[in-house]
C-alpha cells in the first residue's frame, strides 16, 4: 500500500485538495495522510479547525508566526516549514508526497521532501500568475516534483519546456473543477444572512505597502457599492494584508463581511442568480467561477498570465475610469463558456496515477530532457 502524504497550508487550497483526499482514501492501493498547517494555523479564520473535521488524525506543521508580515517573514517562515516538515516526512515515511500549486507551504513540502529522498507530485503546475512570488515558486516545485498533474494542455506544454521528462506529465484537469455540478445553490436564508449580494469582492494582497493596497481595495469596493449590494470576503495573509481589512472595516456599516466560507459555501453562493459578479483577484475567479458560469472582473496583476475564459473581465489598473469601463464590459460578458481546466473528475484521474504509477517512469533521480 502506498503512503499518500497530501500537504495543505491554505484555506483556498485545502477547497481544491479535499476531493483528492477523498478519492485517495476511496482507493484499498492508497493509505492517505493528511498533513496541514502554515497559514491555516493563523487567526482569525484559523482554518484548520475545517481540514482536522475531515481529517481527525492529521498532523500539523507550523510555519508563520503570528503578527509578522512582509516578504522578509515569508522568508523565515519558509525556512521554519521546510525543517518542520522535514521532520514530519522522516516519521512518516510517505512514498509521496503530494502539492498544490505555488504557494510558501507547497513550496517547503517540496523542498523537504525531494531533498530528503521522497517523490513529490505536484498539482496545477505549469500555470502562470503573478502573485506575490508565486510565479517563480511554483516553476521551483516543478524542477522539484517527479510526478506532475497539470490543468491545462498549455500547462502542460511548459512543464515540457521545463525539461520535465514526458513520461512523467500527466494532464488530468483540474480537481478545481470536482464537484461543481453536486452543490445547490445557497438556500434563501443563507442568503440573506450574506445580505443577498450583488457582488462578490474576494482581493488578496500582491505584497505592496498597505497603503497602496488599501486605496486600490477601497477604489474597487467603492465602485461596486455603487452599483449594488456587496459581500466583502476577508484576504489571505500575504503582505499587504492589513490594507485590504482596514478598506472592508471602514465600509462595514455599507457592506456584510464574512471571514471565511467553506468551499461548499462559497461554490453555493456563485450559484445564485442574484450574485451579478465575482470581483478581485482570486484564483477561483479564473477555475472555478469559469466553470459555474459566473461573471468575474479580474483586477491588477495577481492572476496575470493565468488562461482565462470570457466570462473574465480584466482592469489592469484600480482607478475610477478603468473602474467604470470595466463595468459596463461585466455586463455584457457571457456567463456560461468554454475553459481550460478540464472535467469533473481530476481527483479521481490524481488517485488512479498514485495507485498505479511505474516507479522507474518516475525516479528520484531525475534527469533533465533538454
Amino acid at each position: 500500500m502506498r503512503r499518500i502524504a497530501v500537504v495543505t497550508g491554505t484555506r483556498a487550497e485545502w477547497g481544491i485538495l479535499k476531493p483528492v483526499c477523498m478519492a485517495i482514501r476511496a482507493r484499498n492501493e492508497l493509505s492517505l495522510h493528511v498533513v496541514a498547517g502554515g497559514a491555516h494555523l493563523l487567526a482569525p479564520a484559523r482554518t484548520i479547525d475545517e481540514v482536522r473535521a475531515f481529517a481527525p488524525g492529521l498532523v500539523e506543521f507550523p510555519m508563520q508566526i503570528a503578527g509578522e508580515f512582509g516578504r522578509a517573514a515569508d522568508a523565515r517562515a519558509l525556512g521554519r516549514g521546510v525543517t518542520a516538515l522535514a521532520e514530519v516526512f522522516a516519521v512518516l515515511v510517505p512514498d509521496v508526497v503530494l502539492v498544490l500549486g505555488d504557494r510558501i507551504e507547497a513550496f517547503a513540502a517540496a523542498a523537504a521532501a525531494s531533498v530528503g529522498g521522497v517523490r513529490v507530485a505536484h498539482i496545477h503546475g505549469g500555470d502562470r500568475a503573478e502573485g506575490v512570488a508565486d510565479e517563480s515558486m511554483r516553476h521551483a516545485i516543478t524542477k522539484l516534483a517527479h510526478i506532475h498533474f497539470p490543468a491545462s494542455a498549455e500547462s502542460a506544454q511548459r512543464i515540457l519546456s521545463l525539461g520535465e521528462q514526458p513520461e512523467t506529465i500527466h494532464l488530468v484537469g483540474s480537481p478545481s473543477v470536482d464537484g461543481l455540478e453536486s452543490i445547490a445553490p445557497m438556500d434563501d436564508e443563507q442568503f440573506a444572512q450574506l445580505g443577498s449580494p450583488e457582488f462578490v469582492f474576494l482581493m488578496h494582497p500582491c505584497a505592496r505597502r498597505d497603503e497602496v493596497e488599501y486605496a486600490e481595495a477601497s477604489m474597487v469596493l467603492d465602485a461596486a457599492l455603487a452599483r449594488g449590494t456587496v459581500l466583502a470576503l476577508s484576504p489571505n495573509s500575504d503582505p499587504g494584508r492589513a490594507g485590504i481589512a482596514r478598506a472592508i472595516a471602514e465600509r462595514c456599516d455599507r457592506l456584510r463581511v464574512a471571514e471565511h466560507l467553506r468551499r461548499e459555501q462559497f461554490v453555493a453562493l456563485l450559484k445564485r442568480r442574484e450574485v451579478r459578479a465575482l470581483v478581485g483577484n482570486s484564483s477561483a475567479g479564473i477555475i472555478e467561477a469559469s466553470a459555474l458560469g459566473t461573471r468575474v472582473l479580474d483586477i491588477g496583476r495577481r492572476q496575470r498570465g493565468r488562461e482565462r475564459a470570457a466570462n473574465v473581465v480584466g482592469c489592469a489598473v484600480a482607478e475610477p475610469s478603468a473602474l467604470m469601463t470595466a463595468f459596463t464590459a461585466l455586463e455584457g460578458a457571457p456567463p456560461r463558456t468554454s475553459h481550460p481546466y478540464g472535467q469533473d473528475g481530476a481527483s479521481g484521474r490524481i488517485a488512479a496515477m498514485l495507485a498505479g504509477f511505474d516507479p522507474s517512469r518516475h525516479p528520484i533521480a531525475k534527469l533533465n530532457a533538454f
